[in-house]
């Protein structure tokens, strides 16, 4: 068994049980098979710390109980998946102001909000755009098949996952010396200095670093440059 901000590497994959549809997995072939392959996705066995909501309830739930290796399937219902629909999450917005923000809404489209969160086009009409605020997958039982494929030890380890969960398959690129005494050097190579929100993955990525496996260290930043930049 296992217990809160213990650190897992799962495989996974999550479907609806009414309809069969694969919405998520880490295998890249399944995602190939189910017309759901992305070009931006990391696939592989994926990060979760538990007690921190990195999954739906129930499937978190699951994992406390599970065993390295063990592969199982479970049955999620709605209030423990994606929750269930509430009728007073139904806006109305002007067309016009959802075309000021360069979107161009039709019936069953997914936006994502300003506000955080996501809304599914209901209908178009009049100058008028009905939004559903629900999660697209409200009502929705979900199945899920996962195998935790590791349990993460040691601080240095956890280190490592952290900043693959950050920067995906470029984070195994990052140096990591955890030498001096309550500090974690983090040398960064040049080609991830040019990556979109670099700075704001270096911030979590700390930030995470200090909240779950290091409470007491500074994280330090070193951009490593040579003579190949000239090239």
């Amino acid at each position: 068994m296992f217990k809160d901000k213990d650190f897992l590497l799962i495989d996974y994959t999550e479907k609806v049980k009414d309809s069969g549809e694969v919405i998520d997995t880490t295998n890249e072939e399944e995602a190939k098979k189910e017309g759901i392959y992305r070009e931006d996705k990391t696939y592989g066995p994926t990060l979760i710390i538990l007690g921190q909501g990195d999954v739906v309830k129930g499937l978190e739930e699951a994992l406390y109980n599970a065993e390295v290796g063990a592969e199982k399937t479970i049955e999620v219902p709605p209030e423990k998946a994606y929750g269930t629909r509430d009728p007073t999450k139904i806006k109305i917005v002007s067309l016009s102001e959802l075309k000021r923000q360069g979107i161009n809404p039709y019936p069953n489209m997914v936006l994502r909000l300003n506000e955080g969160g996501l809304a599914t086009v209901k209908s178009v009409s009049g100058g008028r755009v009905i939004l559903d605020l629900n999660h697209p997958l409200a009502d929705k039982t979900i199945i899920y098949n996962f195998k935790v494929e590791k349990l993460i030890e040691s601080q240095e380890d956890k280190v490592k996952a952290i900043l693959g969960k950050w920067f995906k398959k470029s984070g195994e690129k990052i140096g990591v010396d955890m030498s001096t005494e309550k500090k974690v050097k983090l040398t960064m190579p040049k080609e991830l200095l040019l990556v979109e929100n670099i700075q704001l993955l270096k911030y979590v990525a700390a930030k995470d670093i200090v909240k779950f496996v290091l409470p007491e260290h500074a994280v330090l930043y070193e951009e490593e440059f040579d003579s190949s930049i000239l090239k």
